[in-house]
């Protein structure tokens, strides 16, 4: 968990101290990171930031997203017909969303997951997955080929299996940058 400790005016102070409490982060002395309001004394050690009280929300959002424990799953549970199995991670090449119902598929068998795809999409977001149309989201290390396809889509073919998944182009962009191509 991070600790902070916030240095500026009485006022941004209570303010900023308040919101991070409603962040999970503590204030102690010494901290993991100083808070330090533009035009106040900066530490001389130690690490520190300086925000200005016009930029709050930005501060906000980049402090809750270094201070919220990032989950790796190595595995996840699916259904095929009455049983469940665990999946590893790795095993999956692509989640496809058939209208309410979410299936992760691996090289030989799709299986029935318990989420939705935009919540499947929040919870692997530290791993090697990339949503790459409305109804895919897609591990690139199971990525076989890639192939440039009509209209600016991209064509994906996975490892030992047949199963392609189109990357539409309102996702081409993203999908390049994930991987610096």
């Amino acid at each position: 968990m991070l600790s902070y400790k916030v240095s500026g005016s009485k006022e941004t102070i209570a303010l900023v101290s308040q919101l991070l409490r409603n962040l999970k982060t503590q204030e102690t002395d010494p901290a993991d990171l100083v808070l330090v309001e533009k035009g106040s004394p900066v530490p001389e050690t130690g690490v520190y930031l300086i925000f200005d009280m016009e930029h709050l929300s930005d501060l906000l959002r980049i402090l809750n997203k270094i201070s919220s424990p990032r989950q790796s799953l190595p595995f996840l549970v699916g259904r095929k017909h009455e049983t469940f199995e665990p999946l590893l991670l790795a095993d999956i090449l692509f989640f496809r969303a058939c209208g309410n119902t979410l299936f992760a598929h691996t090289a030989k068998q799709a299986y029935e997951m318990k989420y939705r795809l935009f919540e499947m999409e929040k919870l692997i977001t530290c791993e090697n997955f990339i949503r790459v149309n409305k109804s895919n989201i897609v591990n690139v290390l199971r990525i076989r080929e890639i192939i440039p396809w009509f209209g600016g889509r991209i064509l994906l073919r996975f490892t030992d299996s047949d199963e392609r998944v189109e990357v539409s182009r309102n996702y081409v962009k993203d999908f390049k940058q994930f991987l610096n191509m």
